[in-house]
């Protein structure tokens, strides 16, 4: 066998495991109540592998795990909601594609201090307002409060100390993606579609699961890219 047949040949095996690793953590992840929003979306594990996928294999193959293992979930059962080809394009595919071009999205490699308050001061407000809009209660303006510090923190830390960013430019498109599915399909009862009420509400609710899912992956995955790393196994870029 040569050294093409061979590589091929790996790649065809880890893609394979790594839609196993995506069908499996959304398996455990519909398990988890906590993690499941009120109504659709949630904070999903499994794009973990999704990732790793693209800094492993490229983007050209993270998009392939992406698409396949979102096609194997939808047809082993688990929960979607269709409602035309625009609304599943924004719901799943494209945010999916993003996801798998992660080693792909990095546009810039560092932030200077003004910069990085600014987008830490954007994310505990957009926290804030997700908090507040997704949860009911008196409640939910303390964890807002709460929530929105730590965002804010969280951010600034980050792009203070990290060097690329692929893993947030993909979470922020697939954010604006899943946004206008909600201001076009799946405004609130007594609203229309494109109104400043579907707007509000789709803004808040689906920041939240998206923001979660961020600050999981991008703690998880370059740990786990620096645990392979050691053992040898070679990423094209680091998260």
């Amino acid at each position: 066998m040569s050294s093409t047949e061979r590589s091929r040949t790996r790649t065809i095996a880890y893609l394979a495991l790594y839609i196993a690793l995506y069908i499996a953590l959304k398996y455990v992840g519909n398990l988890i109540p906590f993690l499941q929003m009120p109504n659709g979306g949630s904070i999903e594990l499994e794009l973990i592998a999704v990732f790793l996928a693209s800094y492993q294999l490229g983007w050209k193959n993270g998009v392939i795990v992406a698409i396949l293992a979102w096609l194997l979930t939808f047809i082993l059962g688990f929960p979607m909601w269709f409602v035309s080809p625009m609304q599943t394009l924004l719901d799943y595919v494209l945010p999916l594609v993003v996801c798998g071009m992660a080693s792909l999205l990095w546009p810039f490699r560092s932030l200077n201090k003004p910069a990085a308050i600014c987008m830490a001061v954007i994310i505990a407000v957009a926290a804030y307002f997700g908090i507040t809009k997704s949860w009911n209660g008196a409640a939910s303006l303390l964890v807002g409060v709460i929530v929105a510090i730590a965002a804010g923190a969280f951010t600034y830390w980050y792009v203070q100390t990290r060097k690329r960013f692929g893993i947030v430019i993909s979470m922020l498109l697939k954010y604006v993606f899943q946004m206008l599915s909600g201001v076009f399909f799946w405004f609130p009862e007594g609203s229309a579609a494109g109104s400043a009420e579907a707007w509000t509400y789709s803004i808040g609710y689906n920041l939240w699961y998206n923001l979660v899912t961020m600050v999981v992956c991008i703690f998880v995955v370059p740990m786990i890219i620096d645990r392979l790393g050691k053992s040898g196994i070679r990423f094209v870029k680091k998260a």
